[in-house]
């Protein structure tokens, strides 16, 4: 039982990769076996088709993303630091991913598109909310900002930076993106105290 999960969860971090590389429409099962070197009939004993396995592949990946996005927030040094940490996980962990995949992952596979949507609007959401509340109590960010719609605003600049409708992202890289627009974020809620942090810790990081 053990070995067929672990069976189970090669395939799925497997196909992952090659649906964010290759995009999810152009990747077959046959793909899938070939280049995981697996039967199709084994395949098939873990996932009834190609749309079990893109469902699966999505909750693998929001549960990998949310684990440790919480941990980077519980235990970052300081509130600036775990955005800004968080920005660079979430970077390099899709850091492959091809342009299209969210393209296809929209117009083909709209349930698990819509999970992606609803995860980063509650829990992304709540994450961001006690990132804010921890960093007023530090004297980090601005007491007077309203922490519902500064987080609202956060979100939607999620959902525009991995919409694959509002721009050409082959323009520029995702982590760059990803980056770029939580500083955006940070110098919009930060104190004069916070400010002089956030530019500390991004002269380090050049």
């Amino acid at each position: 039982m053990v070995k067929e999960q672990e069976i189970k969860i090669k395939i799925l971090l497997e196909a992952k990769m090659l649906f964010m590389r290759y995009g999810f429409k152009s990747i077959t099962m046959d793909d899938i076996s070939r280049e995981l070197g697996v039967s199709k009939k084994t395949l098939y004993q873990h996932f009834e088709d190609k749309y079990d396995l893109v469902n699966r592949c999505v909750d693998h990946q929001i549960i990998d993303m949310n684990c440790n996005c919480d941990e980077l927030m519980e235990h970052s040094e300081d509130p600036i630091s775990a955005m800004l940490s968080i920005s660079d996980f979430i970077g390099n962990a899709i850091r492959i991913l091809n342009p299209s995949a969210m393209f296809d992952l929209k117009k083909y596979f709209k349930p698990a598109w819509d999970k992606l949507q609803a995860n980063r609007k509650n829990h992304i959401y709540n994450l961001v909310i006690k990132n804010l509340e921890n960093g007023r109590k530090k004297g980090l960010y601005r007491k007077e900002i309203d922490p519902e719609i500064t987080c609202r605003i956060f979100v939607y600049l999620i959902g525009f930076i991995t919409d694959p409708e509002h721009y050409d992202r082959q323009e520029m890289d995702f982590k760059t993106l990803h980056l770029e627009m939580t500083k955006y974020h940070l110098r919009a809620i930060c104190t004069p105290k916070g400010i002089e942090l956030l530019e500390e810790k991004l002269t380090h990081r050049k």
